[in-house]
């Protein structure tokens, strides 16, 4: 199985290798099957993945209740206004958002927001779907403004504005783009609201591509209207029903436990979308190997420092930390993917080199082989396995790869906690 060497850039950036489904992978590298491929009848087949509003919230920061973008622009809502989501490498839902009370620095400057919650949807082909909310204290308070001016066409940014309507009490702008899409701007009382739309020229289900984009930018204003709610709950369908969500499996204790300090309460999580299956290679040296389905989920995680540019300046490293997992319907796929990863049989083909091998002492952790996977001059994830679940602990900052001793000393607590759980499930 090849792999892709990531990117190492901060965990609002940071890839996770996910593999996706609906779908065959050859060598690792997925691609849309031939009998899924293109549906666009406003329910796509295979979606296993299952979304729910949560009961324990809305989860505040700084006093500030707090959006869901992923509820204000739900799974369903997309799946069946008949968005085509994409069923290869990249059919991953990315939820950034608020789960937790998080310390914040009140020092803020600029305008270069990560918002406190983000939606991003995996679409077919060139198309984009993606809402972020940005709401002080952990945005800039004055940014609202501006960027207020900015879409209204009253700064020096050029702008092209398409329409300018009130929906739902809100200012609502759409501004063209040069990439053939939409960039609709919501301003609420305290809070505003970007939505990148792109749809194919055909538009979607009989509807042009405007029609599509107003629909959405209405239905969008009128849930930002009812205020925030709890927190979106994941779950998966069918064989994969016994998978636990990743931010459970991986919690801000087990974060502190690794940098001794909180992460700042606001986390990434990723879902596969519809289930993937990997076969075997001659090129990768897993010729002999079942085919395996499995799902891949992830949660990160990071202190402030690292969550917000806008946090003023402060003596501690930005520290960000993700875990992986990667579900499997059998035993022995897992145990397939974790030879493959770990064992250093010398069949495989790993084009980044060998894995790196850990003292014995860590060998115990989770019922497989343990090891840092090879990735080039990239960080090396963590990598164990549990019963039907194989994981990955990756860390962007390079300081926790000084040497192998010191990466262990961050990621040992994590990853047998961790285990700890899987072994229950």
């Amino acid at each position: 199985m090849n792999r892709r060497a990531p990117i190492r850039l901060p965990l609002a950036l940071l890839a996770l290798s996910l593999v996706t489904g609906c779908a065959t992978a050859v060598d690792g590298f997925p691609s849309a099957s031939p009998e899924s491929a293109g549906k666009n009848d406003g329910h796509q087949s295979g979606v296993v993945l299952y979304q729910e509003r949560g009961s324990e919230g809305p989860f505040e920061f700084g006093g500030t209740p707090a959006y869901d973008a992923c509820l204000v622009l739900p799974l369903a809502d997309v799946v069946s206004a008949g968005v085509v989501l994409r069923e290869d490498s990249n059919g991953q839902l990315v939820n950034r958002h608020q789960i937790a009370a998080g310390e914040h620095d009140p020092e803020q400057g600029g305008m270069s927001n990560n918002g406190m919650s983000t939606c991003s949807f995996p679409t077919e082909g060139a198309n984009q779907l993606n809402l972020t909310i940005f709401q002080p204290p952990f945005d800039d308070p004055e940014s609202k403004e501006q960027f207020e001016d900015i879409y209204s066409g009253n700064s020096s940014v050029d702008v092209t504005i398409v329409r300018e309507e009130t929906i739902a009490g809100q200012k609502v702008i759409v501004e063209g783009t040069d990439w053939g899409g939409w960039k609709i701007a919501f301003f609420g009382d305290d809070y505003y609201a970007i939505l990148v739309v792109k749809v194919d020229e055909e538009g979607i289900r009989g509807s042009s591509p405007e029609e599509f984009r107003d629909s959405l930018a209405t239905t969008v204003a009128q849930r930002l209207s009812e205020g925030p709610t709890p927190p979106a709950r994941y779950s998966y369908t069918g064989e994969f029903a016994w998978v636990q969500p990743a931010c459970t499996l991986y919690t801000g204790e087990d974060f502190e436990a690794a940098f001794g300090m909180p992460d700042i309460g606001r986390v990434e999580e990723r879902h596969n979308i519809f289930v993937g299956v990997t076969t075997g290679s001659v090129q990768s040296g897993t010729q002999d190997n079942e085919p395996r389905r499995s799902v891949r989920t992830g949660c990160g995680r990071e202190n402030e420092q690292a969550a917000n540019s806008n946090v003023g300046s402060s003596s501690v490293a930005p520290q960000g930390l993700v875990a992986s997992f990667e579900h499997f319907e059998t035993e022995q796929g897992a145990a397939q993917y974790n030879n493959y990863n770990c064992d250093g049989d010398k069949k495989y083909n790993h084009p980044f080199g060998p894995p790196l091998k850990v003292p014995a002492e860590f060998s115990d952790i989770g019922d497989g082989h343990v090891c840092f996977i090879s990735l080039g001059d990239v960080n090396p994830p963590f990598t164990f396995k549990v019963k039907q679940t194989v994981v990955e602990l990756s860390s962007w900052n390079s300081d926790t790869y000084s040497d192998m001793r010191t990466a262990l000393d961050v990621l040992e607590q994590p990853a047998r906690n961790i285990a700890e759980r899987l072994a229950r499930l």
